[in-house]
């Protein structure tokens, strides 16, 4: 069984998660805006990180990658596609633009649509090419665990903003209904910002993604 810990970041409130297997304490860090604070949660709790996931390349979700690489130089980072280097190519760009600081590049396996990437030995995690948000953005679905790691794809009751370079809204709906949509209805919905919510409850009511 997995635990979870969601640490707000930035001043976007963008969510960082901690994944947590609850016997080991074996942690994966979910897009890490920021690094004080989760370097800070997880010496207070005793956490073992293992690794970093990445939905996609805006600043907000991998600003704090680097510094965690730094007090933590054994974790590896996956995600996102490699479609969104250019993204990562140019954090300080990013972090000029938005009045946000960066911790500087990083290395990172980029992953790939149906991708399984076993970070737990009791939850794996599928890998959905979602692009839309971003070109190379993608989404986390934990089977075991019936929870789906959305990034800025998709919010309870809105989805991602797609006027950023490299965006497309069509796209991102295609990505919502054929990755999303498909997945069990009492799935939860870990997002990026904001509040929870089930992939039911956005199939029945959220205004952007009816036909």
């Amino acid at each position: 069984m997995l635990d979870f810990i969601d640490i707000p970041t930035t001043a976007f409130a963008q969510t960082c998660r901690l994944l947590i297997q609850q016997e080991s304490n074996k942690t994966v860090i979910v897009d890490p805006g920021e690094s004080a604070q989760v370097v800070h949660i997880i010496k207070q709790f005793g956490l073992q990180p293992e690794a970093i996931l990445l939905t996609h390349g805006h600043l907000d979700h991998v600003g704090g990658v680097a510094d965690l690489l730094k007090e933590y130089p054994e974790l590896k980072v996956y995600g996102p596609s490699v479609e969104d280097e250019a993204l990562l190519n140019t954090l300080d760009q990013q972090a000029q633009a938005f009045g946000i600081e960066s911790s500087g590049n990083f290395s990172t396996e980029y992953v790939k649509d149906g991708q399984v990437l076993q970070l737990f030995d009791d939850a794996s995690f599928q890998v959905l090419f979602t692009p839309g948000h971003t070109p190379g953005g993608v989404c986390y679905y934990c089977k075991e665990e019936n929870f789906v790691l959305v990034g800025d794809t998709l919010f309870a009751g809105s989805v991602g903003r797609t006027d950023f370079p490299g965006g497309s809204f069509p796209a991102l709906l295609n990505s919502i209904r054929t990755k999303l949509f498909t997945l069990p209805e009492d799935t939860e919905v870990f997002c990026g910002h904001g509040e929870d919510t089930t992939i039911g409850t956005e199939k029945a009511t959220n205004p952007y993604t009816r036909e």
